[in-house]
């Protein structure tokens, strides 16, 4: 899930303004351009899959919680509705505005979960966001490491008439993170192993200090025994 907040069309303009003054500032040089295809990468990405996951677990939950209570609320309706000729009116009216304002309540709560500025949106950023920028940070080293001019991201609202795909750098930037992670595991092994022998070695000099300790204390013992 790529966060698209942008209208489309308004992307598909800017881009192409951005483009076409790109050609003019840079008509002495060759222009260098790519392409890659963000749902791609995201889907071969494990962590995106973890986050988008556990993202959608949440969501899931909050939606089954609103769909619970509001079958409850509907159920007291129901039920009061039924008991109403045994009722006086205030007594009624009484019951029926505890039910309203627990429908009220449960309003608030989606409000809260799903509402333009909802928890929806900060689980995102939290979840989402961060593998996103991952992304971005790769291709923006793969462009100035490779001199290119402009990246433009197929799954985006750019229409795309034709591309080849030797101008697909897709798979370099999938590469180049997973590459970075194996560095990065393979950091925090080596780091996890290093604290293991200091600790090793750590608990051998302590031990060599206590056998040594109890054999001056055994030699002071035995030469006061001689003594005697």
């Amino acid at each position: 899930m790529f966060l698209k907040n942008e209208n489309s069309q308004v992307k598909l303009i800017y881009s192409l303004l951005v483009l076409s003054i790109g050609v003019s500032s840079f008509s002495q040089k060759t222009l260098r351009v790519g392409y890659i295809n963000m749902d791609y990468i995201l889907e071969n990405f494990d962590d995106f899959k973890q986050a988008n996951q556990e993202y959608s677990l949440k969501l899931d939950k909050w939606r089954r919680e609103i769909e619970k209570n509001q079958k409850e609320i509907e159920k007291k309706y129901d039920e009061l509705e039924i008991k109403r000729p045994l009722l006086t009116t205030s007594i009624y009216n009484e019951l029926k505005e505890e039910i309203n304002f627990e429908k009220r309540e449960l309003e608030e709560y989606k409000q809260k979960r799903f509402g333009p500025e909802g928890d929806w949106i900060i689980q995102e950023k939290i979840l989402i966001q961060p593998i996103q920028d991952e992304v971005l940070e790769a291709v923006q080293k793969i462009a100035d490491k490779n001199k290119f001019d402009f990246i433009f991201d197929k799954s985006s609202a750019i229409i795309m008439l034709y591309s080849e795909k030797k101008y697909d750098i897709s798979e370099l930037v999938l590469k180049s993170i997973l590459r970075q992670e194996k560095i990065e595991n393979l950091q925090m092994n080596f780091d996890d192993e290093s604290k293991e022998k200091r600790r090793d070695s750590i608990l051998k000099i302590r031990e060599l200090k206590k056998i040594s300790l109890q054999k001056k204390r055994d030699s002071i013992i035995n030469a006061r025994k001689n003594k005697k």
